[in-house]
């Protein structure tokens, strides 16, 4: 199963507008599929929106929506939640700058 959506942008003012779905290859039954939405960093959210966007038109429901992520900003938390009440989002932690501190904890410099 693969859901790619190309990131054009690399923020929320950024100038290239949103991201824009480029492939989408899903099984037949993906409606009747629990599914994981598994992305690193979630920035702005506007991807993951986009991918929640595409599995909707597809006929999945929201609780059968998980994110896996491994940081994300309360901005992103704040639109996926807004936009999506039943998505559930799967996090070690949350962080204003998840880019910048996940280099921290992955190369060591958050002390």
């Amino acid at each position: 199963m693969q859901l790619h959506v190309l990131q054009r942008s690399s923020g929320i003012n950024a100038e290239y507008g949103p991201p824009k779905v480029i492939y989408v290859r899903l099984p037949s039954d993906i409606a009747e599929r629990n599914v994981l939405l598994m992305y690193p960093l979630m920035n702005t959210g506007g991807t993951i929106h986009q991918s929640i966007n595409e599995l909707k038109k597809n006929n999945v429901r929201e609780d059968k929506i998980i994110i896996c992520t491994l940081f994300v900003t309360p901005a992103a938390v704040s639109l996926i939640l807004r936009e999506f009440p039943q998505v559930r989002i799967l996090t070690t932690e949350v962080n204003e700058d998840c880019a910048l501190h996940f280099g921290e904890r992955y190369f060591g410099t958050d002390r």
